[in-house]
């Protein structure tokens, strides 16, 4: 298991990226909709999470010191829980 998470995280870091920021979207989704009790805001939670957070933009931003030290810390916490989340999975099936 741990080198399945060691290689997808090397090898396989875009896709690991993807998994793993849909899974940081969805928990702010469901603790949005548990705080607010509606899904519509949720879901604007949701979006500008995805957005503002695991997404590089405005570039200015990201070409700042403190902006591109979070985009890594993002894009990085992202891939990490992707390829925990994927390795788990993973050992479930072997």
């Amino acid at each position: 298991m741990v080198k399945y998470f060691v290689g997808v995280v090397l090898l396989n870091t875009f896709p690991m990226y993807v998994f793993g920021s849909g899974l940081l979207t969805i928990w702010e989704f469901l603790n949005a909709f548990a705080v607010r009790q509606s899904v519509d805001a949720a879901l604007s939670v949701a979006f500008e999470y995805y957005i503002g957070k695991l997404t590089p933009f405005p570039l200015d931003e990201f070409l700042t010191a403190s902006g591109f030290e979070e985009v890594v810390m993002s894009i990085g916490l992202a891939v990490v829980i992707g390829a925990a989340v994927a390795s788990v999975k993973w050992r479930a099936a072997v």
